[in-house]
């Protein structure tokens, strides 16, 4: 049996950059449906999220019973749990469509069998349920049955999540059983369990880095199942590109350096369609040089950089600055003005271990506020206050050494 299962869809979503949209509000699911017909697979597994609010209803209503039709057509079943976005419109969708199969409506566990697959699911009640799915989950739903596909919206190993939170535990290898997974848009396998999120279709937002898809699921005789193989389906893609400026001796120097290794990074991804990269520059840049002229970028959220082949190559104007000063710290140190106190400063390991230990306490009483208080937080250690005190003392001194030197901030 072959098996195409997806989630997160967030039909009535519509994806951009800026003033630029992607593509329509349905296009991840007609591309699901496409592919799903191409393939010639047996069912269609929906983990939830299919659309993306209540209030999208009628703008997606036709597009998505359409899609339904046209598998139906095919002889592709449709097998769907519901997620925290579409709680409310999957049991509408049960009495007007009998070309899907929904499992879990109410939030209790269901099953239903497909040729030699059981399909067990459970879907939400309410948008948020804060009580772990499996308490309830009842053995006999896999009695007789050596090959079985759960199917859960849920977020994992995250006990005060509103998203029906479970355990690696829940997940634990039961023989034949193999989990697919909804609510994180990140596709891939979680740790050495039975289990994957199968991750949105195509890109939601311009964060959700590296390649979206569906997986192609198939059984290996009565007991087993095969390894799940992904399937890349999204025309477009984000992604984050590191550029090492250490050793860079002049501007010029380093837009070459900037440029070739974007299109290294390009070439080396095998990419065919839209490149989104985000530009993040790291090592020691050199006090004369400045990272906002390597490309001189208008107003714009995204500029066109080049095509390479199959791939448009296009870079988001805003970078992230992750670089050091280079600079002689002891001769820094021998001058006069704020530079220098500070670069003396950071020299001396007494003065230099009060400033961790002022940051440490500031790190630690931030966190006291009701601002903060529900975040997690780990106390900061000796050493990465230290480290942290320093790497704070370096960007003031770089942004002093590029003042005096009158170059930009």
């Amino acid at each position: 049996m072959k098996i195409l299962a997806c989630s997160d869809i967030h039909m009535g979503r519509v994806p951009s950059v800026g003033n630029d949209t992607l593509v329509n509000g349905h296009s991840s699911w007609d591309a699901t449906v496409a592919k799903a017909i191409a393939l010639q697979v047996d069912v269609v597994a929906l983990v939830g999220d299919v659309v993306e609010q209540e209030d999208a209803w009628l703008s997606v209503y036709y597009p998505l019973l359409a899609g339904l039709e046209r598998l139906k057509r095919a002889g592709i079943k449709v097998i769907a749990v519901g997620g925290n976005h579409d709680w409310e419109i999957f049991p509408r969708l049960a009495k007007q469509s009998d070309a899907i199969t929904l499992l879990g409506l109410g939030g209790s566990w269901e099953a239903c069998q497909v040729e030699q697959v059981r399909f067990v699911g459970w879907s939400f009640p309410h948008s948020h349920v804060k009580e772990n799915p499996f308490l309830g989950f009842k053995q006999d739903l896999l009695a007789n049955s050596p090959l079985t596909l759960g199917l859960l919206h849920t977020e994992i190993d995250v006990p005060s999540s509103r998203y029906a939170p479970v355990s690696q535990s829940d997940l634990a290898s039961r023989q034949g059983m193999l989990w697919m997974l909804g609510h994180i848009h990140k596709p891939g396998k979680i740790k050495d369990l039975p289990a994957y999120y199968c991750g949105s279709p195509y890109a939601l937002d311009v964060n959700e880095d590296a390649v979206h898809g569906v997986y192609l699921l198939q059984n290996d005789g009565n007991t087993a199942w095969k390894e799940p193989v992904f399937i890349p389906l999204c025309p477009y893609r984000f992604e984050r590109c590191s550029i090492e400026v250490t050793g860079s001796i002049d501007q010029l120097d380093l837009q070459m350096r900037a440029t070739q290794t974007i299109r290294r990074f390009a070439a080396e991804l095998n990419w065919e369609g839209k490149l989104y990269l985000r530009l993040v520059y790291t090592g020691y840049l050199a006090p004369h040089l400045d990272l906002a002229k390597i490309f001189p970028f208008q107003e714009e959220t995204i500029e066109f950089f080049s095509r390479e082949e199959e791939t448009d190559i296009l870079l988001f104007t805003h970078w992230e600055d992750r670089t050091q000063l280079e600079v002689d710290l002891a001769q820094l140190a021998q001058g006069s003005g704020p530079d220098a106190l500070l670069a003396r400063m950071l020299l001396d390991p007494e003065q230099l271990a009060e400033l961790a230990k002022q940051y440490k306490l500031l790190d630690a009483q931030s966190f006291n506020s009701s601002a903060f208080s529900l975040l997690p937080h780990a106390l900061l250690s000796s050493h990465d206050a230290l480290e942290s005190a320093r790497n704070a003392g370096m960007l003031v001194l770089r942004s002093l050494v590029m003042q005096k030197s009158g170059g930009a901030t």
